[in-house]
Protein backbone atom coordinates (compact mmCIF):
# COMPACT_ATOMS: atom_id res chain seq x y z
CA UNK A 1 0.00 0.00 0.00
CA UNK A 2 2.99 2.32 0.45
CA UNK A 3 6.41 2.86 -1.06
CA UNK A 4 9.28 3.62 1.31
CA UNK A 5 12.75 4.88 0.47
CA UNK A 6 15.45 4.83 3.17
CA UNK A 7 18.80 6.53 2.63
CA UNK A 8 21.59 6.50 5.23
CA UNK A 9 25.12 7.82 5.25
CA UNK A 10 28.03 8.00 7.65
CA UNK A 11 28.89 11.62 6.86
CA UNK A 12 29.29 14.68 9.04
CA UNK A 13 25.62 14.89 10.06
CA UNK A 14 23.82 18.03 11.22
CA UNK A 15 21.26 19.23 13.74
CA UNK A 16 17.78 18.70 12.20
CA UNK A 17 15.65 21.82 12.12
CA UNK A 18 18.58 24.19 11.76
CA UNK A 19 18.81 26.25 8.59
CA UNK A 20 21.80 25.18 6.54
CA UNK A 21 21.37 27.82 3.84
CA UNK A 22 20.18 25.24 1.28
CA UNK A 23 16.82 24.05 0.08
CA UNK A 24 17.44 20.29 -0.25
CA UNK A 25 15.58 19.02 2.81
CA UNK A 26 12.81 21.63 2.41
CA UNK A 27 12.33 20.63 -1.23
CA UNK A 28 12.23 16.92 -0.39
CA UNK A 29 9.66 17.52 2.35
CA UNK A 30 7.45 19.60 0.01
CA UNK A 31 7.56 16.96 -2.73
CA UNK A 32 6.75 14.07 -0.39
CA UNK A 33 3.99 16.03 1.34
CA UNK A 34 2.53 16.89 -2.10
CA UNK A 35 2.19 13.13 -2.68
CA UNK A 36 0.34 12.69 0.66
CA UNK A 37 3.45 11.08 2.17
CA UNK A 38 5.79 11.67 5.07
CA UNK A 39 9.48 12.40 5.43
CA UNK A 40 11.55 11.60 8.51
CA UNK A 41 15.08 12.89 9.02
CA UNK A 42 17.44 11.66 11.74
CA UNK A 43 20.90 13.16 12.10
CA UNK A 44 23.44 14.33 14.61
CA UNK A 45 26.77 16.08 14.18
CA UNK A 46 29.44 13.46 13.54
CA UNK A 47 26.87 10.67 13.37
CA UNK A 48 25.66 10.66 9.78
CA UNK A 49 22.13 11.09 8.51
CA UNK A 50 19.12 8.86 7.81
CA UNK A 51 16.23 10.02 5.60
CA UNK A 52 13.04 7.98 5.18
CA UNK A 53 10.35 8.95 2.66
CA UNK A 54 7.01 7.11 2.55
CA UNK A 55 4.29 7.74 -0.05
CA UNK A 56 1.07 5.91 -0.95
CA UNK A 57 1.54 3.39 -3.77
CA UNK A 58 -0.24 4.34 -6.99
CA UNK A 59 -0.66 2.60 -10.31
CA UNK A 60 1.48 3.94 -13.14
CA UNK A 61 -0.44 6.29 -15.41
Amino acid sequence: DVVTLDVRDDGAGFIPGTHSGGFGMTSMRQRVTGLAGSLEIESEPGGGTAVSATVPAQEAR
